[in-house]
This record gives C-alpha cells, sequence and structure tokens, in this order.
C-alpha cells in the first residue's frame, strides 16, 4: 500500500488530508509522488489522520519510494 492507497482507504480527498495535516495540498502531492518525504512530525500525524499504525505509514512510505 501507497502513501496514496492509504489516504483513500481513510476516505480522504487529497485536499482533505492536507488539511488534515496542516500542510499544502501541492506539499502531499510531492509526498505521494515520491519528491518530498515526510518529517517525523508530519508522519506521527499521518498515523492519526489516516488512522493507522506506524509500521504501516512505514510501509507505505517504503513502497511509494519503490514505485
Amino acid at each position: 500500500m501507497t502513501l496514496r492507497e492509504l489516504r483513500e482507504k481513510a476516505k480522504l480527498s487529497i485536499e482533505e488530508a492536507a488539511n488534515k495535516l496542516g500542510i499544502a495540498y501541492d506539499y502531499l502531492i510531492m509526498l505521494e509522488n515520491n519528491r518530498r518525504k515526510p518529517s517525523w512530525k508530519l508522519l506521527k500525524k499521518m498515523c492519526i489522520v489516516y488512522s493507522a499504525k506506524p509500521e504501516k505509514v512505514f510501509l507505505a512510505i517504503f513502497r511509494t519510494l519503490c514505485s
């Protein structure tokens, strides 16, 4: 599961997720397209917003990097 799939599983649009994460819409697109890497602080927020365990978020980031 990639970051995009993790967001979609949480039933959030890219705009909603960016708003809840406190980041710009464009920045979330860059994260999902492997042009940027999230900070530790943002990783923690992703766990909360996407209702996912940290290991699931880490795995999604790894799969995004490999895709």
